[in-house]
């Protein structure tokens, strides 16, 4: 709630309203300036006071607050994934420090956490591990959340990588016990399905097949619709590669590579190309 002054400063200007006209009889013209600023907070009766004044409806005013911080948070994700995806450890540093400095200014609990996410990411491009501090962190607040939304499905999968392989699994069944609860939210619904297939080839890497085909069996409940062929790929591809390391056989082997030749015709190329690589780099090391 950090940004509740800057929502209602936005709201004054584009009333045209001078914060002395604003402020008048409600408080201070300075303790105004302060608020928007973010300076200092004012009470419950006052900001309503000041929505009455701006003729804003309190949903009005919530649901620009919610935009004013999905704002940010998109921004953040575009531009790290943008530096990861090109490699570019300059330009992640730079987000990293974007993504501190408005933690500094605003240090809530939301805040901290697209910091890790960020730390997170970065750690991975380089082959790290995520601080003790900040994975306990994170942990406790994705156990401990009343029902994971869009943020807690992207914080998880940001950062499963970089986790100990144990707490991932811990909240791999926290996800797990949500995934029918998705249904309702066709995003999140394949969000889910994507992490439950990271997680899934992370416990293939470990050569823990048991779980794996345990995050395997939830996949393959899950209420996927007809027209969701991404996923079905997806749930299809995991069952290939349990099977490949179970038994790395010639037929195994071809079955794989004959579902990743499918992507294909999905319509994404890139795709292709990455499930291409992750297949040929499973069955190598599996070789091996």
């Amino acid at each position: 709630m950090e940004k509740i002054g800057e929502v209602i400063h936005v709201f004054r200007e584009n009333k045209g309203m001078s914060q002395a006209e604003l402020s008048d009889g409600i408080l201070s013209k300075a303790q105004l300036s302060k608020f928007e600023r973010n300076l200092t907070q004012i009470s419950a009766d006052k900001l309503l006071a000041l929505l009455e004044r701006l003729h804003v409806t309190f949903a009005e005013f919530g649901n620009a607050l919610a935009i004013k911080e999905n704002l940010y948070e998109q921004a953040i994700l575009e531009d790290i994934t943008k530096a990861i995806v090109n490699n570019n450890g300059g330009q992640a540093a730079l987000v990293e420090d974007r993504a501190e400095a408005h933690f500094k200014k605003h240090s809530g609990k939301y805040n901290r956490l697209i910091l890790i996410m960020v730390k997170a990411m970065i750690a991975d491009m380089n082959g790290e591990s995520l601080s003790k501090a900040d994975v306990s962190f994170l942990a406790d607040y994705l156990f401990n959340v009343d029902g994971w939304t869009r943020f807690e499905l992207l914080l998880f999968g940001n950062t499963l990588s970089v986790m100990p392989l144990v707490t991932v699994n811990q909240l791999a069944r926290e996800l797990a016990s949500q995934v029918n609860e998705a249904l309702e939210i066709h995003q999140n619904l394949q969000l889910n399905i994507s992490l439950l297939y990271n997680v899934i080839i992370l416990n293939l890497t470990a050569k823990d097949l048991k779980t794996a085909r345990l995050f395997l069996r939830v996949m393959k409940n899950s209420h996927i619709e007809d027209n969701m062929m991404a996923e079905r790929f997806l749930i299809t591809l995991a069952e290939a590669l349990c099977a490949y390391c179970e038994e790395p056989s010639p037929e195994n082997k071809e079955r794989v590579e004959k579902i990743v030749e499918i992507q294909k015709t999905l319509g994404s190329t890139s795709f292709f190309v990455a499930f291409k690589r992750q297949a040929e780099m499973f069955i190598n090391e599996t070789t091996t």
